[in-house]
């Protein structure tokens, strides 16, 4: 045990006691024994209750002779043995980790004199009650952020409580809460000043449960008058069994006990959606009191990411700086309801309703898939969770008041806008109105990978017509940001690789602000609206991008308001911080030649009352992970490819001890995806492998995003080969560094990277001591046939090309041998490293069966050809999917990977 683990056991004995009591059962549980019963019994002799006599008493080891009631004879065995074993001042140290806080989102508003009130939802692992705990603090921060802010204590969020949205004046709120019974699918409640003016039940009849998964949809809107708030739901079944051998309900009558069948299956969206039904737009109409679904969208789609269109301006209106479109009021959170200039306070076009725009998933595969596309009848979904090569069409749907107050629906169907374009995405308007601004991956969709640099579009929009400003059905269309094929130095703007706009995030009426990856770091862009095309500026970045200065972190912005910009910063050594920067009088100043990064400043969310300008969450962990953190330090090595046609460079992130006499023994984690990556930010397991003294290798292997689209679109087609060699350029670019000992590297990684895991063990038997696969890709050609996003095998094994062209619903037996052929169970005969590979029983992302396959191979090779398998070890969890995320999985995953480390790789 290093010394620090063994300080830590002395500190922490009590802490140790109180968190192991939830993990082993010896401190919680009575024993529970295996009995059996002797040659003879007896029903004469009473039960003996004289001490043994000295030296007859049970050998360790040995089984314990006792007495039931009756006079039965009976043996207990020896105790079941507790594994891991030999870890107890790891489990405590992982335990105190799990407290860390981090930011999920915040709302950012106007406060009534000056400054900004800051609303932050902050989350905290619960490990006994395997969740996350939530809750908000709020803040009041003066104007300019420079001062003390005035902090209120934490208020945890009910569980039950799904949505808080608050309306642009401020002045009412809409709650909507878990419903009380079967019948109900939520509560909806309107909150005027103290007391809930409308409580309404709403039916599962009418729609299902809320839609707040950051995809489909996040949060409500409200209408501009507020007389109207739009959110998602899941659409009912539209059929069911009838009721079987007896009637439907008994009302006031004796009868039979009747029940329904299972009834015709629904196709989800799979990995996190199973058993959930398509979501579509709904409308609490506050004047009637009423519910609606929006009418008139394309059938077999899915709807969601609805935002009010800009209302009509009365003929005095002035320039108004107030967007339509509401911010997100998830988790509880009071939202901010519109886009506030960063010089002046905005104002309300005081407008009635004027439509609606909504992003539509066809039930179908996009063209660019043309053997799935060509599917008429019942077109199978595939796959959503991070797959941004899906189709998503945006809609505009006519809304009015009747005569009578009701809401008056075009009697058209929605009208599809920019109909060339297969990708829209987080529709959001200026300020003004006058513009709509969207993402589009439709590089992902042409080139069939689960993503790829973005695109960001501005449509021209009339409030005073309240639709696009022109006729035609692309003109008024104007392309803002283009795909970066390569940046033109390591530190230059990369491309975009974001999904989402902020609904704050616009300054003035034509500078929007947004985060995005950019190469080992995330960072708060900004960028000019209004010049577009041929004459559109690169986004500049306001956050530090170089990672080789001190302190290199990632940083998202949380909202603007008040002249004010919030943001959230994490690094390797600290979980997330709440920091505010001041803008700019003239916001165009953030875009124009020369400008930089704003002056950031940190602000204190731990302790209520008046706090100074001290790093927040990290100044509330427990002593020993804060003791931890100060020893970690990290850095980016530059590496140059040794294979394939891209030689792009691409960065190697580490984290090590900042106290160190020599080589480390080292953890390669390569990132999954493979369309993905790992940035400066908190990662807790990281932090936690470098508190017991080993460096964290993370590779950004080709194919990554945030280095451009030429190096990610050159490994489809070439993963298990570029890849591979790409993980271990970097041990070996590491070992160069005198960083990382090459006698003592593990690899641990989940999905593609539990896929690398594989192939580095199979393709490098001698380069590493002990593997740790997290539900890996093992074996493409059997994984195609259970998985949601068969697509993936096809474009990533075959290449973007070939692998759109062919993908069908069954593959050729061509297909299967070349999916075959790139996967790393072909490698598992030259294995000699001990293999944990842990399992999520409900992944249908990798179904259980990829990973299964392959230890069965690992473990029932030929001996006599390939020597003795290794040792290896399997752990399911029943209730986790594809993530592995749940507190308590997490903890015995690293728990476990600690062990497995101890006992193979630092030796």
């Amino acid at each position: 045990m290093s010394l620090f683990c063994r300080q830590l056991s002395q500190r922490c004995q009590v802490t140790r006691d109180l968190v192991l009591g939830g993990f082993r059962q010896s401190q919680v549980l009575p024993r529970l024994h295996r009995v059996r019963m002797t040659a003879s019994t007896s029903t004469s002799t009473p039960p003996a209750t004289a001490a043994p006599a000295a030296g007859s008493g049970p050998k360790p080891g040995g089984s314990a002779a006792t007495t039931v009631p009756g006079g039965t004879a009976v043996a207990a065995s020896a105790p079941l043995p507790e594994l891991p074993a030999g870890v107890e001042a790891e489990a405590a140290l992982l335990a105190a980790f799990s407290e860390a806080p981090t930011v999920s989102k915040a709302v950012v508003r106007s406060a009534s004199s000056s400054g900004v009130v800051l609303t932050a939802t902050v989350q905290q692992r619960n490990l006994p009650n395997n969740s996350q705990r939530r809750y908000n603090i709020m803040a009041v921060l003066p104007g300019g952020g420079v001062g003390p802010a005035v902090v209120g204590l934490p208020q945890e969020l009910n569980a039950d409580t799904q949505l808080v949205s608050v309306s642009p004046s401020g002045s009412q709120q809409l709650v909507a809460v878990k419903g009380p019974n079967d019948a109900t699918s939520v509560m909806l409640q309107l909150w005027r000043g103290a007391r809930v003016v409308i409580e309404l039940a709403v039916p599962k009849a009418l729609h299902g449960p809320l839609v707040n998964d950051g995809y489909f949809a996040s949060g409500a809107a409200w209408s501009a008058d507020e007389t109207a708030v739009v959110y998602t739901a899941e659409t009912p079944a539209p059929e069911r069994t009838p009721a079987w051998c007896g009637p439907d309900s008994l009302k006031d009558a004796a009868g039979p006990r009747s029940w329904r069948g299972v009834g015709v299956a629904n196709e989800d969206w799979g990995e996190l959606n199973t058993g959930k039904r398509p979501p579509a737009p709904y409308v609490l109409d506050l004047t009637r009191r009423e519910v609606v679904k929006v009418p008139g969208l394309p059938e077999e789609h899915s709807i969601g990411q609805p935002t009010w269109c800009p209302p009509t301006p009365p003929a005095t209106a002035t320039a108004t700086s107030t967007s339509a479109k509401l911010s997100p009021g998830t988790d509880g959170i009071a939202a901010k309801s519109s886009s506030v200039s960063a010089a002046t306070t905005s104002s309300s076009t005081g407008g009635g309703i004027n439509g609606l725009v909504v992003v539509a998933w066809p039930h179908a595969a996009p063209p660019s898939f043309p053997r799935l596309a060509a599917a008429t009848s019942a077109p199978r979904k595939l796959g959503v969770v991070f797959c941004y090569n899906r189709s998503a069409h945006m809609y505009h749907v006519r809304v009015s008041r009747g005569a009578d107050g009701s809401l008056q629906f075009g009697s058209s169907p929605a009208a599809r806008l920019v109909p060339d374009l297969e990708s829209c995405l987080s529709p959001t308007f200026s300020p003004a109105g006058d513009t709509l601004v969207f993402v589009s991956h439709s590089e992902a969709v042409s080139t069939g990978t689960h993503g790829a640099t973005a695109r960001l579009y501005r449509l021209d929009w009339s409030a005073q017509t309240g639709s696009v400003a022109s006729s035609g059905s692309n003109e008024g269309l104007r392309l803002l940001v283009d795909v970066v094929q390569r940046p033109q130095s390591a530190n230059s703007f990369p491309g975009l690789y974001t999904a989402n706009i902020p609904d704050d995030g616009f300054v003035g009426p034509h500078t929007l602000l947004l985060t995005t990856q950019w190469g080992a770091v995330t960072s708060i862009v900004a960028i000019d609206t209004e010049q577009a095309g041929n004459a559109a500026k690169a986004p500049v970045a306001l956050t530090p991008v170089d990672t080789s200065a001190p302190g290199a972190a990632s940083w998202s912005l949380l909202g603007v308001s008040g002249g004010m910009a919030v943001a959230a910063r994490a690094a390797p050594d600290s979980p997330t911080d709440i920091y505010v920067a001041q803008l700019p009088a003239d916001p165009t100043a953030l875009t124009a030649a020369g400008s930089g990064p704003l002056e950031w400043r940190p602000l204190e969310l731990g302790t209520p009352g008046l706090s100074g300008a001290a790093a927040g969450c990290r100044a509330e962990l427990p002593p020993t992970v804060q003791e931890a953190l100060e020893g970690l330090e990290y850095k980016v090595l530059r590496v140059v490819p040794r294979v394939g046609g891209n030689r792009d460079p691409f960065d190697c992130l580490i984290w090590m001890p900042r106290q160190r006499t020599g080589p480390l023994p080292a953890v390669v984690a390569p990132h999954g995806g493979p369309h993905t990556a790992v940035t400066l930010g908190w990662y807790p397991a990281y932090a936690y492998l470098v508190a017991l003294g080993y460096a964290v290798v993370v590779p950004n292997y080709r194919g990554s995003t945030g280095y451009g689209q030429a190096a990610l679109a050159s490994l489809p087609g070439a993963i298990g080969r570029n890849d591979v060699d790409d993980c271990v350029a970097s041990v070996e670019a590491a070992v160069a560094e005198g960083l990382v000992d090459k006698s003592r590297v593990s690899v641990v990684g989940g999905s593609h990277g539990g896929f690398l895991t594989a192939h580095l063990l199979g393709q490098h038997p001698a380069a590493f001591r002990s593997g740790v696969m997290r539900n890996p890709v093992t074996n493409i050609s059997a994984m195609i046939a259970a998985s949601d996003i068969p697509d993936w095998c096809y474009v990533e094994a075959l290449g973007s090309e070939a692998g759109r062209q062919r993908c069908g619903p069954v593959p050729s037996p061509e297909d299967l041998a070349a999916m075959y052929a790139a996967s790393p169970v072909v490698y598992v005969d030259a294995v000699k490293a001990p293999v944990f590979m842990m399992l999520g029983a409900k992944d249908r992302r990798v179904p259980p069966p990829d990973g299964l396959q392959y230890l069965s191979a690992l473990r029932g090779r030929d001996v006599a050809a390939h020597g003795a398998p290794p040792e290896s070890r399997l752990i399911v969890f029943p209730e986790d999917s594809h993530g592995l995320d749940k507190p308590q999985t997490e903890f015995e995953q690293w728990i476990n990977v600690v062990w497995w480390l101890k006992r193979f790789s630092t030796a």
